[in-house]
């Protein structure tokens, strides 16, 4: 898999301290020779002031987007139950 600048990935390398941290992909265009196979990549660690760290490729997850309905939506898309009206009291039957 190949990670552009600004891809955004969790940290999957076992026993290590950032396992399970989000961050972002730091490329330096100048860095990466054309048709050159990166073996790793520096990761901006999420809650580390823009601090990189090197990761393998192994060790990199690309996490992409979801789309989350709104409370909104889900509601109207769910089926609505029929209550009697709210003036009436209720008996505890």
């Amino acid at each position: 898999m190949e990670f552009r600048n600004g891809d955004r990935v969790r940290i999957n390398k076992a026993n290590n301290e950032y396992t399970g941290c989000r961050g972002t992909i730091v490329l330096d265009a100048a860095d990466q020779p054309a048709g050159v196979l990166a073996l790793g990549y520096f990761v901006a660690i999420d809650g580390e002031n823009g601090r990189t760290r090197p990761f393998l490729l192994a060790d990199l997850e690309p996490l992409r987007v979801a789309r989350v309905a709104s409370r909104l939506e889900s509601r109207d898309a769910s089926p609505r139950v029929q209550r009697g009206d709210a003036t009436e009291p209720t008996t505890g039957e």
